[in-house]
């Protein structure tokens, strides 16, 4: 743990407003191994995308697109290289899409930033 500067010593910012990603990400895996009747490639989706949600602090229903496409260029090789994943990625982007959260627009962009990805993973 590196020492306080005196700015941060003297500002009215709360450090226990603060989230550390580790022990959050550590508590996700938790509570998602709690779930017995889903599989372990939901369960690791489930876990990329809070971890995602809570690091970019996607706190509005109207940041959905922009998370949906920004998570399918940080996750996309790994999401196409694991075929499971994938599924659960887009089955959670219909599910989104069913409830209003995501538009036709942004879940096609997403799938053409994954089909970049699949067709650089083919030319290698």
């Amino acid at each position: 743990m590196k020492p306080m500067t005196m700015e941060q010593v003297l500002s009215d910012c709360d450090s226990e407003d603060e989230v550390d990603d580790d022990v959050a990400d550590l508590e996700d895996r938790r509570m998602l191994d709690d779930f017995v009747d889903v599989m372990k490639d939901e369960k690791q989706m489930m876990h990329l995308w809070n971890s995602f949600v809570r690091k970019q602090r996607v706190l509005a229903d109207g940041h959905i697109p922009w998370a949906c496409e920004a998570f399918s260029k940080l996750h996309g090789q790994d999401l196409v290289q694991t075929p499971a994943l994938l599924w659960c990625w887009r089955l959670f982007m219909i599910k989104l899409w069913n409830h209003g959260l995501l538009d036709a627009r942004s879940m096609n962009n997403c799938n053409v930033i994954l089909e970049k990805f699949q067709s650089q993973d083919m030319d290698q």
